[in-house]
């Protein structure tokens, strides 16, 4: 009978350590599992902060290479103005150099107005002070005035034998869409001399194409330096360049293709880009296509 008693007293014992024993490896498992928890955390934790850190340091960077690039952009033509002007008071300065003082004089002003208005814009539309309007753009018009208004500038930049052509998939002079058509030309404008500006030879092309799915689809095409696949990503972001070296050749904040495309999305539309290096890049501008009437 002791001895069954005693069987007994051992028995539960044991029972009681088991139990014991294995709340304690439960117990120890929630803390590890909670330590891994709290390590990944904090190891997730460490991986966004420095990716802020990065992508702060990268916005510094970026912001003080505007800068300086902004400061030179300025002064250059206004160096131009400057000088030129003072030229001309000169008396023995005669009628033909005369004038074509005055033409380099309206030329960089009407770049350092350019200039200004890009910043404007691109302030205007981070603080979202920028609307859309509605209202009948004449399209075969508007090419127009911009394909002459090249031809005319082009020689300002030496470049007197590239061919600027254009293309109209409708022919009716009176052809319209209802869109917003200073933000339309604009970005137009932008890209047609961004071509300009990166080509040497050859010839740039504006035009457009009515596409099945009531869009329209505008296009600048070109045949100069070109840019490779992976700087893509980088143009439509403010303040860069296909070449944002200290080196770089071409001229310009990197305004351009940000506020061209900034428009179109405004405008309900999209913009994309394709190039070869050496080639030419063709850049796309896809609108909602309703006519007016």
């Amino acid at each position: 009978m002791i001895f069954y008693i005693l069987t007994s007293i051992v028995f539960a014992g044991l029972l009681l350590l088991v139990a014991y024993t294995l709340k304690l490896v439960r117990q120890k498992n929630r803390m590890i599992a909670l330590l891994s928890a709290q390590n990944e955390s904090i190891l997730e934790a460490k991986n966004e902060l420095n990716t802020a850190k990065l992508k702060a340091e990268e916005s510094d960077r970026l912001k003080s290479a505007f800068l300086a690039n902004m400061s030179h952009e300025i002064r250059t033509p206004l160096n131009a103005i400057m000088g030129f002007s003072s030229l001309i008071q000169d008396a023995e300065v005669d009628d033909d150099e005369r004038s074509n003082f005055l033409g380099i004089i309206h030329s960089n002003s009407t770049k350092l107005l350019s200039l200004m208005d890009e910043i404007f814009n691109i302030a205007q539309i981070e603080t979202g002070l920028l609307q859309m309007t509605r209202e009948p753009c004449h399209i075969n018009e508007m090419l127009t005035s911009l394909v002459t208004f090249f031809n005319m500038e082009k020689g300002l930049s030496g470049k007197d034998d590239l061919q600027i052509r254009m293309f109209k998939a409708n022919r009716d002079a009176g052809f319209a869409i209802l869109t917003d058509e200073k933000k339309l030309r604009q970005a137009l404008y932008n890209l047609v001399e961004n071509a300009i500006k990166y080509t040497n030879q050859g010839s740039v092309e504006i035009g457009y194409n009515l596409r099945e799915t009531s869009r329209i689809e505008f296009y600048v095409k070109d045949t100069g330096v070109g840019f490779p696949q992976e700087k893509m990503d980088i143009l439509f972001q403010r303040f860069r360049q296909a070449d944002d070296s200290s080196t770089r050749q071409y001229g310009g904040l990197g305004l351009g293709l940000t506020l061209s495309q900034k428009f179109v999305e405004l405008m309900g539309g999209t913009m994309r880009a394709e190039s070869t290096p050496g080639v030419g890049s063709v850049f796309y501008i896809e609108l909602p296509y309703e006519k007016a009437e």
